[in-house]
């Protein structure tokens, strides 16, 4: 069960009721307060940026309704949230659908600024990729390209600049741990965030920002829609 504590420009913020029902009067100031500053930084440079990049999510979407909801829930130690594509459909269609343009966080992060800047930006490109793929190309992208996609909103946002305790080290981190580990076959594991991570931050130096975003308005797919844009800009 859920319940709304803001609503802000562009924004939905539902949180787990349970958890929020037991926090003190305090705590909760602190949260919206966090909430604010991570509205601001979306309205200002996590959706416009990312837009003229990518391309727009669906609006007014589904629910007929320009605003996203983002859902704070308990998850996982390890996973700092998620996108369910089911919510992009009427509930005839996907009984479990929220019938709204919906990214999940953790309860875990809610008040970590820096991690929410990330987190939240890679969730919406996965919304971005959902309304330009499935939606107008009517195709599935390869998971692997699709999170790459998500995680290298960070480095466009210029947050991994400072790069001690950015989300690019820690990928670069996991890469010399397990440098072998195959770019494709997604086990949605670190190794597989960390390998596609470096191939395409190796891809962008040397190609521009095009892979990523031509690629994402193709009907082809995965490594064909890389290739597909290497061939339109020249590249042998």
């Amino acid at each position: 069960e859920a319940i709304m504590v803001k609503s802000t420009q562009n924004l939905y913020f539902y949180v787990e009721k349970k958890w929020w029902d037991l926090q003190p009067l305090q705590k909760q100031w602190e949260v919206l307060n966090t909430l604010d500053l991570l509205s601001l930084e979306f309205n200002n440079k996590i959706y416009p940026t990312l837009t003229s990049v990518f391309g727009s999510e669906w609006k007014p979407g589904v629910d007929g309704d320009n605003k996203i909801t983002v859902f704070f829930h308990a998850m996982k130690e390890d996973v700092g949230g998620y996108f369910e594509s089911g919510d992009e459909y009427i509930t005839l269609q996907v009984p479990t659908s929220n019938e709204r343009e919906m990214l999940y966080l953790s309860l875990g992060i809610v008040d970590n600024l820096n991690n929410l800047k990330v987190l939240l930006a890679h969730e919406f490109v996965h919304l971005i990729t959902f309304n330009q793929k499935d939606r107008l190309q009517g195709v599935a992208e390869e998971i692997w390209l699709n999170e790459v996609r998500a995680d290298f909103a960070s480095t466009i946002l210029g947050y991994d600049v400072a790069y001690e305790g950015s989300n690019l080290q820690a990928r670069v981190r996991d890469f010399l741990q397990n440098p072998a580990d195959s770019l494709t076959e997604w086990q949605e594991t670190k190794s597989d965030y960390a390998i596609a991570s470096v191939f395409m931050h190796y891809m962008v130096d040397h190609y521009g920002i095009s892979v990523l975003s031509d690629s994402i308005k193709k009907k082809t797919v995965g490594i064909a829609s890389i290739n597909q844009v290497l061939a339109e800009v020249g590249a042998k």
